[in-house]
């Protein structure tokens, strides 16, 4: 009878485990949108009204923001920076000048669903959208690309890479991660991550075929994608064409901006 009990009361807990890790599991596949993606959200006519603060030029469509040097001729190289998953375009304003001092165009990319921009974000339609941008910009400004992305930008770029090989001068990538669903999988090891991600951004896989040049910024303490991912991703890079590593070893994957110097950007945009 004892036996029984405890038998009754093993499958009782084991079900009740099971329901509980199931429910876990449902709320991660129909919530991972809101996990992944961050945005902040304005008016168009916020969004316009500030670019003209700072004499800055917004794309129509993409409400992409331009940002030039002080002196532009038909020599001027164009880069288009592709953020991180959280916040919006403006909060990367502080790395224009980064850019403008090295006499380059700078064109900080929005996704859908943040910003001012409709939509709703997920792989698909931010990859779309870059595209769409990154031909514009090459109508509008003739010639190859730098392409710059941060964390969740690198695998933007990536899948840009893989599209439109030929626009591409150079990648630039800021703390990457080799697929967002390593990334996950090592933060979330209790859950099947590579059955439940709709936005892998496997960027390793994407840049299998990519011989241009490239660069790429490692934070030391990246707390969030670890350094070994934008290491491994680097060594792919380097063995496939010309790529520069440019190691933050204090840098956190938040703090890097403050943490890399005026000779490491120049490494990254020579």
């Amino acid at each position: 009878m004892r036996l029984k009990l405890v038998w009754k009361y093993f499958r009782w807990s084991v079900t009740r485990l099971a329901l509980f890790y199931g429910l876990v599991v449902s709320v991660l596949y129909v919530e991972q949108a809101r996990f992944i993606y961050q945005p902040s959200v304005t008016s168009p006519a916020r969004w316009a009204a500030e670019a003209r603060q700072i004499g800055a030029q917004v794309l129509p469509g993409s409400n992409a923001l331009v940002i030039e040097p002080a002196h532009v001729d038909s020599g001027t190289k164009t880069a288009i920076l592709f953020h991180g998953n959280a916040g919006d375009a403006w909060m990367r304003l502080s790395l224009a000048s980064a850019f403008t001092s090295r006499d380059y165009r700078l064109i900080l990319a929005e996704y859908p669903g943040y910003g001012p921009n409709p939509g709703e974000p997920s792989q698909k339609s931010l990859t779309d959208a870059a595209l769409k941008l990154t031909d514009q910009v090459i109508r509008h400004w003739p010639g190859q690309l730098t392409l710059v992305g941060e964390s969740l930008g690198t695998g933007v770029v990536a899948q840009i890479a893989a599209a439109r090989p030929t626009m591409v001068e150079k990648l630039v990538l800021l703390t990457p991660f080799r697929s967002l669903t390593e990334t996950a999988a090592r933060k979330m090891w209790f859950v099947p991550v590579s059955w439940l991600l709709k936005s892998p951004f496997d960027s390793s896989t994407a840049l299998q075929h990519y011989r241009g040049r490239s660069a790429v910024l490692v934070a030391g303490h990246d707390e969030l994608v670890g350094p070994a991912a934008g290491l491994a991703l680097q060594e792919q890079l380097a063995g496939q064409g010309d790529s520069t590593l440019v190691l933050l070893p204090t840098a956190g994957h938040n703090t890097w901006q403050f943490a890399v110097t005026a000779k490491q950007w120049d490494q990254l945009l020579h």
